[in-house]
């Protein structure tokens, strides 16, 4: 494939890439380089519209360019960029929503050197953004999470900052929570309806997510008031589950780059079985409801799925597969996630309560399931992955 570049005389100052930085957003990968000073941009030379108004943007800018013709992209290597930065910065915008024009100049006040960029997402109407920015000094930004969630909240986008480092495509394990994060909804409050004690039983749900509930002390009175229901509402109930978005697409697409998945799930095996059927989980742990004379006892069979049961889980499927604690990556939404969250090697609150956003070391608010692709740095379909040398 031909590629385009324009060479500048100077590297791209902050206040010229935040008003170009829209532009380049919508290359396959943009390579910036600090000698000499250049701009690489990838694409097809048969569709110079995107070359020219980089071009004409520049230009507005003040900035002389020449563009040249590179006939073999291997001149640049087949490395990733991220093993030519300190950090990632994963952006993802929703559709119908537009890259925030003050995140480069947000970069420029922290003193963070952005050295490359990829476009992980197709640039087509309709779709979600999603780009990698690769930045020159993790120290400088590790601190910055907490400003990242706030900014991500009032722009309505994720941003989600890891380091940039050698573990990253070895991390193969991921572990799911699943009510309110592989499915919509929180299994116990579903058979609590089905038992005339909903709102009561949501309501002690929801403080447990929140942290402010022990989860075994809470969970063990919210399945005291299912005592008596009917087997047949189970079966009712997981009839009608309802998946996440992006959770078929998502599983699929980890399934055929060979990742092993698990549910860790402080609900019920009945109901995660089912999902795993649904989507193609490799594992499943979670609890197990008695039934007793075909009615619910209100008790579990065997050890509760609390947090520490699901950090510990997570330690054991690793080492029997063959995987580093750091090597893995667990996802949920709500307090009992956390132990969790905090022994994986990457840590993402998805749609998760304020506590889990502010503490886990990566949060998803917007997208789909599908943007845990993103942050593991997997391109959307038909984007090229092309790194620097």
């Amino acid at each position: 494939m031909t590629t385009t570049g324009f060479s500048l005389p100077a590297t791209l100052t902050y206040s010229s890439l935040q008003r170009l930085l829209p532009e380049l957003a919508l290359a396959e990968a943009v390579h910036f380089i600090a000698e000499p000073p250049a701009l690489v941009l990838r694409g097809e030379t048969k569709d110079d519209s995107l070359g020219d108004r980089v071009a004409a943007g520049l230009s507005r800018l003040g900035l002389t360019w020449r563009a040249q013709a590179v006939l073999n992209t291997t001149d640049y290597g087949d490395l990733s960029l991220y093993q030519h930065a300190d950090a990632v910065l994963t952006v993802i915008v929703p559709a119908g929503r537009d890259l925030p024009s003050e995140l480069a100049a947000t970069l420029a006040a922290w003193n963070v050197e952005l050295r490359g960029m990829r476009r992980l997402s197709l640039a087509a109407p309709g779709e979600e953004l999603a780009l990698e920015l690769y930045l020159d000094d993790w120290t400088r930004c590790a601190d910055r999470r907490g400003t990242l969630q706030e900014l991500a909240i009032r722009w309505e986008v994720d941003l989600a900052l890891a380091p940039s480092d050698s573990k990253r495509p070895r991390r193969r394990l991921i572990a799911f929570d699943m009510d309110s994060t592989l499915i919509q909804c929180e299994v116990i409050d579903e058979l609590a309806r089905r038992a005339g004690v909903g709102d009561e039983v949501a309501a002690v749900t929801a403080r447990a997510m929140r942290g402010e509930l022990d989860f075994r002390s809470s969970f063990r009175e919210r399945m005291s008031k299912l005592r008596g229901l009917h087997a047949s509402e189970i079966q009712a109930v997981g009839a009608s589950l309802p998946l996440m978005p992006g959770a078929l697409s998502l599983l699929r697409t980890l399934r055929s780059q060979g990742h092993y998945t698990v549910i860790l799930s402080g609900g019920f095996d009945y109901f995660a079985k089912q999902v795993q059927t649904q989507i193609g989980i490799d594992e499943v742990h979670a609890n197990h409801l008695q039934i007793v004379e075909d009615r619910l006892s209100g008790e579990v069979e065997g050890e509760i799925v609390d947090g520490e049961r699901k950090a510990l889980l997570l330690a054991e499927i690793a080492k029997r597969e063959g995987f580093e604690l750091c090597d893995t990556v667990a996802v949920g939404d709500g307090a009992n996630d956390l132990p969790m969250l905090a022994a994986a090697g990457l840590g993402v609150a998805f749609h998760a309560k304020p506590l889990v956003r502010k503490t886990a070391p990566c949060a998803i608010n917007h997208s789909t399931l599908e943007g845990l692709l993103y942050v593991l740095g997997v391109p959307r379909g038909g984007v090229s992955n092309i790194g620097p040398n």
